[in-house]
């Protein structure tokens, strides 16, 4: 049950960052449009396991988030260079 509850918050909240960002900013957001994200998650989740398993969900998984990694790093370093620009 606690598995369950993790992955609905989980999908929910990325569904709300989502409707966020293509709703340019708008916190309310029609609600239509958030179901819309929700369901778009599921199908691609849903996809993903029947089309390749576990292996291909973890896949996808591992190669979202490695350029994700890298704008990481970018802000980092930009973060340190602006620490280092300032006066003390």
């Amino acid at each position: 049950v606690l598995v369950v509850v993790f992955f609905i918050t989980s999908s929910d909240s990325g569904s709300l960052v989502i409707d966020t960002i293509t709703a340019g900013g708008k916190v309310n957001a029609p609600v239509p449009q958030r179901v819309f994200w929700a369901s778009i998650e599921g199908v691609i989740a849903i996809a993903l396991l029947l089309g390749g398993g576990l292996v291909a969900l973890q896949a996808m998984a591992v190669s979202t988030g490695l350029p994700f990694t890298i704008v990481l790093l970018v802000g980092c370093i930009s973060i340190v260079k602006g620490l280092m620009s300032e006066p003390r």
